[in-house]
């Protein structure tokens, strides 16, 4: 099943972030080693940490689909976190050490991104959406039924079914509500770029009309000194 899989998952996840965290606590990993050394020593935590963030991924976008936007940005953060770790390392560079001290910041990185996940896992684990919630368990209870299912197995779940149901339509409702939220925050933003536009154009408009009638006063001043000067020679 889902649930038990995702907790599991969380538990391996939370494992290989206090190994990381233990291991640069005690020293084993440190930013003072050769690339090639820092690599080997943390490559395994590292795919791993990668492989069951996309995973949790995958269960948390079933598990609680509303919160996909915050589930998709968090898992991208530590992804993208663990392949720069990576990257930095493997660089050809004159000076191994910098890079194995920018790569140890990204392994700090990573610990924190890492955290941050593990909490969002906890969330969705705890409070998963009702209505997956109630899909879940009716395929739960539909598949130890087996596939005779009695009359008292119907009754059973004919209220889970009813409720499932039922909260189609509010889903339903809550996706064309927030559809409707982001058609909103589009148009006002929309809205503030053109007025942001405008706001810059007005002050450039503005600008060059001080600088241009600046000009036009010096000009004149200028004029009017020279007359002076030469009626003055006169």
């Amino acid at each position: 099943m889902i649930r038990e899989e995702f907790n599991e998952k969380i538990g391996e996840f939370e494992g290989v972030l206090q190994s990381v965290a233990s291991d640069i606590a005690s020293g084993v990993l440190f930013e003072k080693l050769t690339p090639s050394e820092l690599l080997k020593r943390t490559e395994h935590y590292v795919n791993r940490l990668g492989e069951l963030a996309t995973r949790c991924e995958e269960l948390m976008l079933v598990l609680k689909p509303e919160k996909a936007y915050t589930i998709k940005s968090i898992c991208k953060n530590l992804t993208q976190t663990l392949a720069t770790f990576k990257d930095v390392l493997l660089q050809n560079t004159p000076d191994p050490l910098a890079n194995s001290r920018l790569a140890f910041e990204q392994l700090r990185k990573a610990l924190t991104d890492g955290s941050d996940l593990l909490f969002l896992m906890r969330e969705v684990r705890d409070y998963p959406s009702p209505l997956m919630d109630a899909i879940l368990s009716f395929k739960k209870a539909s598949e130890a039924k087996g596939a005779v299912i009695s009359i008292q197995a119907k009754e059973d779940v004919q209220p889970l079914v009813k409720y499932v149901l039922s909260r189609l339509d509010e889903f339903r409702a809550a996706l064309i509500g927030l559809e409707k939220k982001v058609d909103e925050m589009k148009q006002i933003m929309r809205e503030l770029q053109e007025e942001s536009l405008k706001i810059l154009s007005d002050k450039t408009h503005t600008q060059t009309k001080a600088a241009e009638d600046k000009a036009e006063d010096e000009g004149e001043k200028r004029q009017l000194s020279l007359s002076n000067f030469k009626a003055e020679e006169n």
